[in-house]
């Protein structure tokens, strides 16, 4: 047997779910692999109670160690780093929790926390650049204006309030049970210069921001906008437009494309 053999044979016991995993290892080792096994997943669950501490305070330690042994089994970590490990935990939660969408959302929202937090940086349109960009922009030019949003930015429909249960529990206050929202919001999570952020998206502005990410224009946000609020839709396209820019959310703007 080579080496390489003898480490993916260790590997597949201690990654397996169940004893069996150890019959084909003479009777000496087997109690000696199975503390290894412990240990290792312990030490995983560790790892994804660091990254997910809120989701661990929201459902409490038996759930959430029952939880994430349960993805570490059925998802083992393949990646050099243990940063990776919780990848995945939020779809494992909505199996386990499926009437309890708060529990999977929110592990979402802090995955996305932290990935937002190591993301590459990448330029984004500031005020000044925009204002030196649109200076003499014509009417044909506004209308055929096209965004680039950056590429760390992450967008998710949600049933519950999982922003509130975040801020609530990282301030230490109570928080209410009833957690789900009167219908589905859109919650966007991106970084701005060094921190990550979130928050609720108005339905006109998650309407606008989904139809400029699939390639329509400043003219089709405002004409979307028209159509929801009236002739007030112009000064609301205007405004959204500026908090974009103002949360550094645009990364190149372009128009007559």
């Amino acid at each position: 047997m080579t080496l390489v053999d003898l480490q993916r044979r260790f590997y597949a016991a201690v990654t397996s779910p169940g004893e069996t995993a150890f019959e084909d290892w003479e009777p000496a080792l087997r109690p000696g692999l199975a503390v290894y096994r412990n240990a290792y997943r312990a030490r995983l669950i560790e790892c994804l109670r660091s990254t997910f501490e809120k989701t661990w305070t929201w459902i409490g330690d038996e759930s959430f160690d029952a939880a994430a042994a349960h993805h570490l089994i059925a998802k083992p970590p393949r990646s050099w780093t243990l940063d990776d490990a919780g990848a995945g935990f939020d779809e494992t939660l909505a199996q386990l929790f499926p009437d309890d969408s708060e529990v999977a959302e929110l592990a979402w929202l802090e995955w996305q926390m932290q990935q937002a937090f190591t993301a590459a940086d990448e330029p984004v349109l500031d005020a000044t650049g925009f204002a030196a960009l649109s200076k003499g922009f014509t009417e044909e030019a506004w209308a055929s204006l096209r965004l680039s949003f950056v590429t760390g930015m992450r967008l998710r429909r949600i049933q519950a309030d999982c922003g509130a249960i975040w801020t609530a529990i990282a301030n230490d206050e109570n928080m209410s049970a009833d957690v789900l929202l009167d219908e589905k919001r859109s919650l966007l999570v991106w970084r701005q210069g060094l921190d990550p952020r979130f928050r609720m998206l108005s339905s006109e502005e998650a309407v606008c921001l989904d139809l400029l990410r699939n390639g329509g224009t400043f003219g089709d946000m405002c004409e979307a906008l028209i159509k929801r609020l009236g002739v007030s839709g112009i000064e609301e396209a205007g405004r959204t437009l500026g908090i974009w820019i103002a949360q550094g959310l645009v990364r190149h703007a372009e128009a007559g494309v």
